[in-house]
């Protein structure tokens, strides 16, 4: 499977050329490659094993999601995507050098909600929103993985695997994440986003999930942020534990914020 080959050597359905991996997760590896036929670059996810999931037959897109080429299975390395390759920084990356200031905050809000929304709209529920697949472009904010196009996960991952910072409590209880769950992975970013660390912290993964089920969030007004007041406490109604206590919708949220 990936990573298991010398680069120079890999190209995957007698097309496209892996140059450099540029990303992982738990269920691919990305590699920035050439697409052989147009000589243009591109973003390659290699499946980490055997995949049961197939593209639909139409794949919708959107704005704020990353754009979609193709889906294929190279007889040798198993199953693969191939995306536009976005030149830019993800949220992580970004916050890493210092948090958003209050313009471009606003404007990460808006635009994850109009990506993650759109999801919304169409049935979808993501349940994996994290600061490594939100992307920032010179055309704005892009979705980088879409439930629509996950491969299989590995066998041994459980709920507190990859995104313990965003993962919602309910989540963490077993339950099954819905819209709400996503508006709480988002006051989780938008938390990080503000102020440069997640609202619950610890050593372990356990420890952070122990965090969250049993102790309140530090209020984000009580953080050094250059957000205004009210912008702050909208953030914490998207990190209630219970669901009940969130808005229920993108659009509520949207609405609560252009009031705030």
């Amino acid at each position: 499977m990936s990573g298991t080959f010398p680069l120079h050597e890999a190209i995957l359905d007698g097309r496209y050329q892996l140059e450099e991996p540029i990303g992982s997760g738990g269920e691919a590896r990305v590699y920035r490659a050439r697409d052989t036929q147009t000589g243009l670059e591109v973003a390659v996810r290699l499946a980490l094993k055997p995949s049961t999931h197939s593209a639909p037959a139409t794949v919708p897109s959107h704005p704020h999601w990353v754009q979609f080429h193709q889906w294929g299975t190279d007889p040798q390395r198993g199953p693969f995507q191939v995306f536009e390759l976005l030149e830019g920084s993800p949220l992580e990356t970004l916050i890493a050098r210092s948090s958003l200031q209050a313009d471009s905050w606003r404007l990460f809000v808006e635009q994850s909600f109009d990506a993650v929304g759109a999801l919304h709209d169409l049935g979808w529920i993501h349940g994996d929103l994290n600061a490594g697949n939100f992307f920032l472009t010179n055309k704005g904010w892009k979705l980088l993985e879409l439930p629509f196009l996950r491969f299989d996960p590995p066998s041994n991952r459980t709920a507190l695997f990859g995104s313990i910072h965003t993962l919602a409590p309910e989540q963490i209880d077993g339950k099954q994440a819905d819209v709400r769950s996503d508006l709480y992975s988002l006051g989780c970013l938008y938390y990080y986003a503000a102020c440069g660390h997640f609202p619950h912290t610890g050593a372990t993964s356990q420890e952070i999930a122990v965090n969250r089920l049993c102790f309140a969030p530090v209020r984000l007004v009580e953080k050094m942020t250059p957000l205004p007041i009210a912008w702050s406490e909208w953030v914490m109604l998207l990190l209630a534990r219970s669901p009940q206590d969130r808005p229920p919708s993108i659009a509520a949220a949207r609405q609560l914020l252009g009031v705030a």
